[in-house]
């Protein structure tokens, strides 16, 4: 199970998409170090998934391997909504090869910058009954948000990490000046992980939070980030424990301070 949310950042005249998710997988027990956020050579864009994990993971699994197998499906010339539909059809061919009608118990949220229309798109691909397949949903009206940047999320205690982030909003002066929504969505999923009874109230949710930004040069960068496991400082990679040695390629983002070291002086 997770909780996962994707926003659009906006500082001074930049923007970018961040995603973030939890890192725990749970079957007879839980596993706080596994991958939620998941690339493709097609570097403009990313995927998150909330739910169950018998469905999800070999889903992205064989999404990778068909992307990888079809050149004209990773390259950034094709507009970023024709991608989404080929994701969704490749997703729903699968389910062909099921042998019953249990329901998928997964969301996921996708997303990244749309060269053509100039602009952070994202979309949430959920499986209706009705249809016995996944649609894919642009995350605007009818969805949940404040203003004209809207955060969204999936997973569990969604209900809860929208309250929270509400209380943050409210103090903060430039999203009621301007509507500028910062990193609040990463600060609530580090304070409900963080929570000392969240084994008791959260369950479902752990391990370090997972970051990655994609950027309108239609580039994307994973952030490693610091976090303590087993009462161990770890620098950690999309939920994984890492070694900080020279060349290390990623940034790195301190979830106290939301410093941003091993990066340039550009980073924003």
């Amino acid at each position: 199970m997770t909780i996962c949310t994707a926003w659009i950042r906006r500082v001074g005249q930049a923007e970018e998409l961040i995603f973030c998710t939890d890192s725990r997988l749970r079957s007879f027990g839980s596993w706080d170090a596994n991958p939620k956020i998941f690339t493709f050579n097609r570097t403009d864009c990313a995927i998150c998934f909330s739910g169950d994990t018998v469905f999800s993971y070999p889903l992205m699994i064989q999404l990778k391997n068909a992307i990888d197998a079809n050149p004209k499906m990773e390259g950034r010339f094709q507009r970023l909504d024709v991608f989404k539909s080929i994701l969704v059809k490749t997703m729903n061919g699968l389910l062909a090869y099921k042998s019953d009608y249990e329901i998928p118990s997964v969301d996921f949220l996708f997303g990244g910058y749309c060269w053509f229309r100039k602009t952070f798109k994202i979309w949430r691909f959920q499986y209706e009954g009705a249809k016995k397949a996944f649609v894919a949903r642009q995350l605007t009206d009818g969805a949940w948000r404040k203003g004209d940047l809207p955060v969204f999320f999936a997973g569990d205690y969604v209900d809860h990490a929208k309250e929270k982030l509400l209380k943050l909003l409210v103090n903060n002066e430039d999203f009621k000046s301007g509507n500028r929504i910062n990193m609040e969505p990463f600060q609530v999923l580090c304070d409900m992980l963080e929570a000392p009874d969240r084994e008791q109230v959260h369950h479902l949710i752990g391990g370090p939070p997972q970051m990655l930004k994609v950027y309108k040069s239609l580039n994307r960068v994973p952030f490693a980030v610091k976090w303590k496991m087993k009462n161990v400082d770890e620098t950690t990679l999309f939920g994984m424990p890492v070694r900080m040695q020279k060349g290390f390629p990623y940034p790195v983002i301190d979830p106290t301070t939301l410093r941003v070291s091993n990066s340039n002086s550009y980073a924003i």
